[in-house]
């Protein structure tokens, strides 16, 4: 999962309905009667970070400000009157800034908040997407107790991690996010890490998979260093470090096999799910379907009750075609009112011809349904529109790997 991120400058709504831009075409949206569930909600406890990790998205990440209980119970309400809650849990992921830097106690009443509502507490899967450098004892307690599912921010060994995930003051984090793993562990608690690829990782795929190896790592998953948000330009962007992003992913792969595959990797997991189940992320009408998600089944909240949908990254993002990627404030509105804005019809359709042109031109696209919007849109400039690096590198280059492999071991020449 990608992290959610706000431009928090003022608590206005900053609604599409206002954002000046041109008049959408008409896009269906399936009647709240049809099949519509939500998937995943992302709330922002906080814009705030207590690092400062070059590559990241997220702006205002000094912003201390928090959301307020009677935000949230707003937030809740709005959600599980919509009927999108259910008949299966969703994932609330906490996330965008570091969501440890908000008070265990603003989490517990947080909580009783959620369960206030009738199956709030059945429905609501917790997730905590965290640097690791605050884990303690106590945050451990809580996270076992609600069962909450973590994911660690972890780049590999420490000249790898420290190049880019650092402190306010440009210090390294790798000896505090290992103390927050040991404790993790010590817990008893499982989780999973992701691992941004720079530059800095390219030449060390070896080092890289033996320090995940050797950390008892068993699920992993890689984002590359992307241009999006705040971060305008990467360390991959030449297309020389395309080739050997290839290469470090192939020799990830093989040592992986080599030793019987003790780490769950999830760009190579994917690869095998949709080599054997194809057109699985697809929509077979051309409307959008991005990993199993429909245009509201991803619910974005920022702090203050502004939300979007279709990808966290974007959600308050500014732009001058699209506005702020804002479709409404969930204290006054109501999450299909969304569907009525402009700015939100203006994206689903740029989305929706933009998975057109991926179905027509690109050979990958029964495997992935279309490109992820915010990459297409960071990248290319324009939901509307086709390949991105982050798809040649996250999907392309796992499933020809993957596929190769396969052709090597039924000796296969053509």
């Amino acid at each position: 999962m990608k992290t959610s991120q706000a431009n928090l400058a003022d608590q206005s709504c900053g609604s599409g309905a206002a954002c000046g831009c041109a008049t959408a075409p008409e896009t269906e949206i399936p009647d709240q009667g049809e099949a519509l569930s939500l998937a995943v909600l992302v709330i922002q406890p906080s814009p705030f970070c207590n690092l400062d990790c070059d590559y990241c998205y997220l702006p205002n990440r000094t912003d201390t400000r928090r959301m307020e209980m009677p935000v949230l119970e707003k937030v809740m309400s709005r959600v599980f009157e919509s009927g999108l809650a259910g008949p299966h849990p969703f994932s609330l992921l906490w996330h965008a800034g570091e969501p440890l830097a908000v008070p265990l106690k603003w989490y517990r009443e947080a909580f009783a908040v959620i369960d206030s509502f009738p199956g709030g507490r059945q429905m609501a899967m917790h997730n905590f997407q965290t640097n690791g450098t605050l884990l303690n004892d106590e945050w451990c307690d809580f996270i076992k107790e609600r069962g909450i599912e973590v994911g660690l921010s972890l780049d590999g060994p420490d000249f790898i991690h420290d190049a880019h995930r650092k402190t306010r003051k440009g210090q390294g984090t790798h000896a505090k996010v290992m103390k927050g793993l040991e404790t993790l562990r010590r817990n008893e608690i499982n989780f999973g890490v992701v691992a941004v690829v720079s530059e800095e990782s390219l030449d060390h795929p070896d080092a890289i998979y033996e320090f995940f190896r050797d950390n008892g790592i068993d699920g992993l998953g890689f984002n590359i260093e992307e241009v999006e948000g705040i971060n305008e330009s990467s360390s991959l962007d030449s297309l020389e470090n395309e080739d050997r992003v290839r290469g470090f992913l192939r020799q990830v792969y093989l040592r992986n096999k080599a030793d019987g595959n003790p780490i769950r990797i999830r760009e190579f997991e994917t690869a095998w799910e949709n080599i054997l189940q194809p057109r699985l992320n697809q929509s077979p009408d051309g409307r959008y379907l991005n990993a199993e998600v429909e245009p509201l089944g991803m619910i974005n909240v920022d702090c203050f009750g502004n939300f979007s949908s279709f990808s966290p990254e974007l959600l308050g993002q500014a732009t001058e075609k699209y506005g702020s990627f804002t479709f409404g404030n969930l204290i006054k509105d109501r999450i299909f009112d969304a569907t009525a804005n402009e700015a939100f019809q203006q994206v689903l359709a740029d989305i929706e011809s933009g998975n057109r042109k991926c179905a027509e031109s690109c050979e990958f696209y029964q495997y992935c349904g279309g490109a992820s919007p915010s990459n297409k849109y960071y990248e290319n400039g324009t939901f509307d529109s086709s390949e991105t690096r982050h798809c040649r590198s996250m999907v392309q280059m796992p499933l020809e790997i993957v596929l190769e492999d396969l052709e090597d071991d039924l000796q296969l020449t053509n």
